[in-house]
């Protein structure tokens, strides 16, 4: 079993890289007017894939969503709930993952060092000597000398996909928080270390394309919200009073754990109610938050702070 999952979790992480160096071959054949939209266009849909490939993929796979009102076809699974058969299997791989993608940047940045190295070597004939060369031009001997571009918008996809995969599974698996962290500060220190050892310089990027990530980063808590409010209200989790015996093993188990459950009395119980409704207040101040806003400054027009 665990030769299983930690094997999956690499074949994830190395599939995430491919897919992202996809994602900006797409882009560039969309074609965007300015370089900060495409810089945009192309952080989102990098992290859209590389979020749909480690914490969506998974779950669809195995799922059996037969006793939810909504199925939506995905009835040829084992795994109907975040149970215990979720937790043993699919947490684990997730979290073999996540633990990849944090030491990922190491690897990624020895492999392309060496790389270069070797490079080098072969143009200096094994000398290491900058002055000797057997490039024909001066471009040619840029390309071998200096290393490579330096690209925001991969560096913004993998944190965004850090974080909301942390959010989103991080309140049964609490794990997942130091594990982002020890991920932040090995991405921090690579990329510090990149930037004055290894990168070209990198392009005058201006403000938007931080100022839309940081937006990207206020959904993260409503992930965790609700599939927080969702792993709370199993009670199946709680205790194995609430346990369906099933004929053989390879039976999919009845959870008793539905999508209505928020519309009915069960599901406002103590202590996941407070969950669903900090959900429901984060999803009205996320689409209605600025109209909400522009009304309560015509009918109290002082609460108004202009621009400074």
């Amino acid at each position: 079993m665990f030769y299983w999952t930690s094997s999956l979790s690499y074949i994830i992480a190395f599939v995430n890289y491919f897919l992202r160096e996809i994602c900006i071959k797409l882009i560039n054949w969309i074609g965007y007017r300015t370089e900060t939209k495409r810089l945009e266009r192309t952080t989102i849909l990098t992290f859209i894939v590389l979020f749909f490939n480690t914490a969506f993929l998974l779950l669809m796979v195995n799922a059996d969503l037969s006793e939810q009102p909504f199925a939506f076809g995905l009835t040829g699974g084992t795994i109907s709930d975040l149970n215990s058969t979720w937790f043993r299997q699919i947490a684990n791989t997730l979290i073999y993952t996540m633990v990849f993608t944090a030491y990922f940047p190491i690897i990624e940045f020895l492999t392309y060092y060496f790389m270069r190295l070797a490079f080098r070597l072969l143009d200096s004939n094994f000398t290491l000597d900058k002055y000797k060369t057997k490039t024909k031009s001066i471009q040619a001997y840029l390309d071998v000398q200096c290393g490579p571009i330096y690209f925001m918008h991969f560096k913004y996809s993998s944190i965004l996909n850090i974080v909301f995969v942390t959010f989103m599974f991080g309140f049964g698996i609490p794990v997942l928080f130091p594990v982002a962290a020890v991920a932040f500060l090995i991405l921090y220190v690579v990329e510090k270390t990149s930037l004055y050892y290894s990168y070209k310089l990198p392009p005058m990027y201006d403000e938007r394309l931080s100022n839309s990530v940081l937006n990207y980063l206020f959904v993260a808590p409503l992930f965790y919200l609700i599939f927080g409010y969702w792993m709370a209200s199993s009670q199946q989790l709680e205790s194995n009073v609430h346990l369906t015996p099933v004929s053989r093993s390879s039976d999919t188990p009845v959870v008793d754990h539905g999508m209505g459950s928020m519309f009915t009395a069960q599901g406002w119980e103590s202590p996941y109610w407070p969950l669903l409704a900090v959900s429901i207040l984060v999803l009205i101040i996320n689409f209605f938050g600025t109209a909400i806003m522009e009304l309560v400054y015509v009918c109290i027009p002082f609460l108004k702070i202009d621009k400074l």
